[in-house]
């Protein structure tokens, strides 16, 4: 009769066990698909974050636009040596065509904002580094003021090809 007890007894272990193991491998794919997605996202990501650098290092990359003018000769502001000249040419970092294409239609007035803003200068100020420098900045404030119809432009830099003081 003992076998007949043990034979009685509701066997539970056999008839959960396929439900059991497709749940273990329902959870086991749905953790895997969980953990590819995760890694695709950051693939992802990652290839978002180089393609906008990118663009950011190309726009930072382009050529820069320059604009040369022909060289000035003038008198500058008397000292103990008296009378002095200044022989300078100077190129112009513009931000973009348009920046050229502006100071271009306007030269008489960018020649002639750069003669009275070069003849006010003294010589001891323009012979050093630090004064040409201070120069340079100068210049580029008064060509950015505004032209005719108050459009103004943006100097980027104003680099000396050429100077010399006598």
């Amino acid at each position: 009769m003992a076998n007949k007890a043990v034979k009685n007894e509701p066997t539970t272990s056999n008839s959960q066990s396929p439900f059991l193991v497709v749940l273990l491998i329902a959870v086991i794919a749905m953790m895997a698909m969980n953990t590819w997605l995760i890694w695709d996202m950051r693939k992802i990501a990652e290839r978002v974050a180089f393609q906008e650098l990118g663009e950011t290092i190309e726009k930072d990359e382009s050529d820069p636009i320059f604009l040369s003018l022909s060289p000035f000769t003038v008198n500058l502001d008397s000292d103990q040596f008296g009378p002095r000249l200044l022989y300078a040419g100077l190129t112009l970092e513009l931000p973009d065509e348009d920046a050229r294409d502006l100071l271009t239609k306007n030269m008489p007035q960018v020649r002639n904002r750069l003669l009275v803003l070069l003849s006010g200068q003294p010589a001891e100020r323009v012979s050093h580094q630090s004064g040409k420098e201070e120069l340079a900045q100068v210049i580029a404030q008064e060509l950015s003021q505004p032209y005719q119809g108050d459009v103004s432009v943006t100097i980027n830099d104003v680099l000396f090809t050429e100077f010399i003081v006598q």
